[in-house]
C-alpha cells in the first residue's frame, strides 16, 4: 500500500523550485497537484546589490539563507573563486552554494537564522569582527542581520531578489478548490502563507478545511497566526521530512 494512500496534496512552492517536493510526494503515493503561489523576481532597486557583488572580495564572509540568494549571485556574475567563504542556512542552500562552486565555511546545524547565529557562536571566536555580505529577499526577517551586528560583525544587507504572487494564481486556486475543503496543502515560507490566505475573501470560514504541511517553525508560526489548526511540521526543511510530517497525521 502506498505510504500516503493516494491523498491529494497541493504543492504551492515556486515552479522553479517545486520539482523535488513533487517527486518525493508522488513516490510516497500522494496525488500531487501544483499551484505555485510564488515567483522570484529581481528587486525593485538593484543598484546596492550590483555594487556589493561587484566588490565581493571586500568581504570576509557571505551569509546565504536560500538557494534564491545563490542564484542571484550567479546572475550578477559573481565568480565563486574570487568570493569569500560562505555560511549557509539549510541543506538546500548549502547544496546550491556548493554546486555553484562557493567554499562552504559553516553550515547551520538548525535551518533558520537563529540556528546560523548559534553555529557561528560555536565556530567564531568572541570579539572577532568580520565584514559580512548578506544578500536576501526583500521581505527577509531582520533576525540574522541584527544578530550578526550584536556580535560585532559589520553587515551589509542587500536585496538580492523579491517574490510575488503569479498573475494566474487566484483564478487557478479557485478552479482547483472550488467550494470544497482545501485538504493537504504544502507551505514553504511565510510569504506563501500570506499569498494563500489573501486568495480567499471567506478565509475565516474556509480555514478549517485546510490541512497544512509546513517546512519548519517560522512557516508554522505564520500558519498559526492565520488561524490554521491542522498542521504537520517537518522536523527538517526537506521534502522527505515534509512527507514524514504528513504520514504522522494520516497513518
Amino acid at each position: 500500500m502506498s505510504r500516503l494512500g493516494a491523498i491529494r496534496v497541493v504543492v504551492t512552492r515556486a515552479h522553479s523550485q517545486n520539482q523535488l517536493l513533487v517527486t518525493v510526494l508522488a513516490a510516497a503515493g500522494a496525488d500531487v497537484i501544483t499551484l505555485p503561489l510564488l515567483e522570484v523576481v529581481p528587486p525593485a532597486q538593484t543598484d546596492t546589490f550590483e555594487q556589493a557583488t561587484a566588490n565581493v572580495s571586500d568581504y570576509d564572509l557571505i551569509a546565504l539563507t536560500s538557494s534564491n540568494s545563490v542564484a542571484a549571485l550567479h546572475t550578477a556574475g559573481v565568480d565563486p573563486k574570487q568570493a569569500p567563504p560562505v555560511v549557509t542556512v539549510g541543506p538546500a542552500t548549502t547544496k546550491a552554494a556548493r554546486q555553484a562552486g562557493f567554499e562552504i565555511a559553516i553550515e547551520a546545524t538548525r535551518a533558520d537564522a537563529e540556528g546560523l547565529l548559534t553555529t557561528l557562536d560555536e565556530h567564531v571566536d568572541p570579539g572577532t569582527s568580520a565584514r559580512v555580505l548578506l544578500p536576501q529577499a526583500a521581505d527577509a526577517r531582520p533576525t540574522l542581520a541584527a544578530g550578526l551586528r550584536i556580535r560585532g560583525h559589520i553587515v551589509t544587507v542587500v536585496e538580492a531578489y523579491d517574490k510575488r504572487l503569479p498573475e494566474t494564481a487566484r483564478d487557478d486556486a479557485h478552479r482547483l478548490f472550488g467550494d470544497r475543503p482545501f485538504g493537504w496543502v504544502t507551505f514553504t515560507s511565510p510569504r506563501i502563507v500570506r499569498h494563500f490566505v489573501d486568495l480567499w475573501d471567506d478565509w475565516q470560514t474556509r480555514r478549517s478545511g485546510l490541512a497544512a504541511v509546513s517546512i519548519g517553525p517560522v512557516t508554522s508560526r505564520a500558519l498559526r497566526a492565520a488561524g490554521v489548526t491542522t498542521l504537520a511540521e517537518a522536523t527538517q526543511p526537506t521534502p522527505a521530512a515534509m512527507v514524514e510530517a504528513i504520514e504522522a497525521l494520516v497513518v
